[in-house]
């Protein structure tokens, strides 16, 4: 699939977001269905346009029999880029953990989104257009700043839900840099499917919460481990660099180094 695309289903369908680096926008155009959002309950009915970013969990449950959906989805490189056109002063992680529907911002916001949502349709299904890409960023671009103002309108109670979530994500997070950095692994995509969000998400909100990127963390995480196998034990290089998934006692140097600026017979010699 490229950037873009657009799916139909029925009650027959089975409807679930797996790709959690793909954003959805949907348009339920007939019947009534009931929703599952990050782990929440949600009804929605014919007419109602709603927004499932990337990182979230989504599902349908159930839905009345003449129920008929519409999906654009949209992947993670194209949503990068419409992040960047937005602007610095809209920061989109206060909304990552929101439902967000026509039918429960502001009407006038509601009526905006209706009209970007059927800009977005036509542009995604007509790939011949001129600058078609261009057209679809500005369309999203639109529909996520409408979002944003419309959050203004309850903004304390959903920056409150979303401190207390992120709170909990960091948290975990680090339990699970403490259980896995020990056995080598340190990409920063094996920690966000882990917890279910984006690595664009993870490292918001590592950055938010720490001002550190994942990155960091989860190498701070591992030099501590590496010291402390350094100061008390006897191991060779050759080991700590095994028993810490480095493929070679070179590999594990220069990143010792890269990390403390001493190697790590140094820092031996000037702690033990």
């Amino acid at each position: 699939m490229n950037n873009c695309a657009i799916f139909n289903y029925n009650h027959s369908s089975e409807i679930v977001k797996t790709d959690l680096y793909e954003s959805w926008i949907c348009r339920i155009n007939k019947g009534k269905a009931k929703v599952v959002f990050e782990q929440k309950e949600y009804k929605v009915s014919a007419d109602t346009i709603f927004f499932v970013q990337e990182g979230a969990t989504f599902k349908v449950l159930s839905s009345s029999r003449d129920m008929q959906m519409e999906v654009l989805v949209f992947k993670e490189a194209l949503m990068n880029v419409v992040y960047s056109l937005c602007g610095a002063e809209a920061d989109f992680g206060e909304l990552e953990t929101m439902f967000w529907s026509d039918k429960n911002i502001d009407e006038q916001y509601g009526r905006i989104m209706a009209m970007d949502y059927e800009l977005l349709k036509v542009a995604v299904q007509n790939t011949n257009l001129i600058a078609h890409n261009k057209m679809i960023m500005t369309g999203l671009v639109h529909l996520l700043i409408t979002l944003y103002n419309a959050a203004g309108v309850s903004s304390e109670t959903k920056q409150g839900n979303n401190s207390k979530r992120s709170r909990m994500l960091l948290n975990h997070f680090f339990e699970l840099v403490g259980e896995n950095v020990m056995m080598g692994q340190r990409d920063v995509s094996f920690y966000a499917k882990k917890l279910c969000i984006s690595e664009r998400y993870l490292s918001k909100l590592c950055k938010a919460e720490t001002g550190k990127t994942p990155k960091i963390l989860i190498n701070q995480s591992l030099i501590g481990e590496i010291k402390n196998a350094l100061l008390t034990t006897e191991m060779s290089h050759q080991q700590i660099a095994d028993r810490f998934g480095f493929p070679d006692q070179s590999a594990f140097g220069q990143f010792f180094k890269r990390q403390e600026g001493i190697s790590p017979s140094e820092f031996r010699k000037k702690y033990k």
